[in-house]
């Protein structure tokens, strides 16, 4: 019997020149392209302040940019490593469904094998500079605690039409029928936001009732106020579905920025908030004040050195 049955699914993903004209508020038959749309989408403020914190993005640089002398200390979540178990090709070499799952899916090279092992700090996963590298859904299990589960990327890659269609199929038949799926991360490249295969993968998600939600990956390579648009864009996507989770992560695997909070979810999403997040809210709180107390010194002392200039 299937876990999900599959429905007509009653969201209509808008395109992305919808979503972007929806956001700028575009007024009568003005034609913008793309990047015109995006250069005037305004960030939203706390989004920035968010960033600013987690040093999300590529900070704004020159001689006239004032440093700070201080970072948020940002309290480590630490999750047993990963180890393999199991690749299925098909899905009657799936393992038995024995413990929590959180799956792992986006477009090829968008980073998904590196955060994985970037997560629990292993190398169990292969890496590539190759697209199509992941070729079967590979298991890897945290101390018999949860799996993490690596699918194989969808859209461009290195394989055969035929290949990259038993992939889906694949990817398909374990959204549908597994019954220990907590939910899917869909990653995106924070370069380019939600593409077209993307609202394919969200049309299946909707279809199976499946819950997912959007990370976005390589911020470390986006400006910060292009990252704040991201943002905005994608939670409105992902606020379009009642299948979607609102909350829209951001990592860098590069510097590990978003990383904890990102931990936090899948410890929480797992139910194991009370093994790994015991004193985590309690640091939390001490670190933001003590972030917060310095920035307010340093945004004093920014509006004297502008007065006496």
């Amino acid at each position: 019997m299937k876990n999900r049955p599959e429905s007509k699914p009653s969201t209509v993903h808008r395109t992305t020149v919808e979503a972007l004209k929806d956001a700028v508020n575009v007024q009568g038959a003005e034609e913008l392209s793309n990047r015109k749309l995006f250069e005037r989408l305004r960030p939203d403020e706390k989004t920035m302040e968010m960033l600013d914190m987690h040093r999300l993005g590529m900070e704004k640089e020159g001689r006239f940019v004032r440093r700070r002398w201080f970072n948020y200390q940002e309290p480590e979540v630490n999750l047993p490593r990963l180890a393999f178990f199991a690749g299925a090709q098909s899905s009657k070499s799936f393992p038995s469904a024995t413990l929590p799952e959180i799956g792992f899916v986006g477009r090829s090279n968008v980073g998904k094998s590196t955060l994985v092992n970037q997560i629990c700090g292993s190398a169990a996963a292969r890496i590539s500079d190759r697209p199509g590298l992941t070729q079967q859904i590979n298991f890897y299990t945290a101390r018999e605690d949860f799996h993490l589960v690596d699918m194989p990327g969808y859209g461009f890659a290195f394989a055969k039409e035929e290949e990259r269609i038993r992939w889906q199929s694949l990817i398909e038949d374990y959204i549908r029928d597994r019954k220990t799926l907590r939910r899917v991360m869909v990653l995106l490249d924070a370069r380019h936001g939600i593409k077209a295969n993307d609202r394919d993968f969200m049309d299946l998600m909707d279809r199976t009732r499946t819950k997912y939600q959007f990370v976005l990956t390589k911020c470390d390579l986006v400006r910060r106020t292009d990252l704040a648009k991201r943002h905005l864009l994608v939670s409105q996507e992902a606020a379009s579905s009642k299948h979607c989770i609102p909350r829209v992560m951001l990592v860098s695997a590069r510097d590990g920025a978003g990383l904890n909070l990102l931990r936090k979810e899948i410890a929480h999403t797992c139910s194991l908030g009370q093994k790994y997040l015991g004193s985590y809210s309690r640091k939390e709180s001490i670190a933001r004040a003590e972030y917060e107390s310095q920035l307010k010194i340093y945004k004093e002392t920014s509006r004297s050195k502008k007065r006496r200039r």
